[in-house]
């Protein structure tokens, strides 16, 4: 399994590939009221709008850096039950450092209450093995308040080209 790696603190945590769309330098989000700290607004992604999510916020209690290495990462969720549906939104994280790839590749559980995933151990190019957090995309998706704001979203794209709303509703 490959994982994009990225460092908070001393813990290296990762992100499986298949839920990741996009890498982008760092976007400024617009922000939404009455929203918890962990969500920092809204962004334009390919005509949409798309939630994101600050991983700094809900890790370790402060907001993203604007660094270097902060990345927006446009993620979406795979759904598990044939009924759902998939969705796009984005995540913010420090120090992006690349991509590991995992030793074997990881069951990671399907309905797990938290975003913080098991411990897994990457591939490194020195002998020694390193171990690394995994990030759950599905159940960080399934956030209150980012759920709130996919809700919204999702009425702000059954709207027509014109931006009239759609006389169905």
């Amino acid at each position: 399994m490959q994982l994009l790696t990225f460092t908070l603190g001393q813990q290296q945590y990762g992100i499986d590939t298949r839920n990741i769309v996009e890498v982008l330098p760092f976007i400024s989000a617009n922000p939404v009221p009455k929203q918890g700290e962990e969500v920092r607004g809204l962004v334009r992604y390919r005509g949409k709008l798309v939630p994101v999510i600050d991983l700094c916020q809900l890790i370790s209690d402060r907001p993203c850096q604007l660094r270097l290495g902060t990345r927006t990462v446009v993620v979406k969720t795979i759904p598990v039950e044939s009924d759902k549906e998939s969705y796009l939104f984005a995540i913010t994280a420090e120090n992006v450092i690349g991509m590991s790839t995992t030793m074997p590749d990881v069951k990671t559980p399907e309905h797990s209450e938290s975003f913080v995933g098991p411990i897994v151990d990457i591939e490194s190019s020195t002998a020694e093995t390193k171990a690394i957090q995994m990030i759950l995309v599905n159940s960080l998706g399934n956030n209150t308040n980012l759920q709130t704001l996919l809700s919204y979203t999702r009425q702000e794209t059954e709207q027509d080209k014109t931006g009239a709303p759609d006389p169905v509703r």
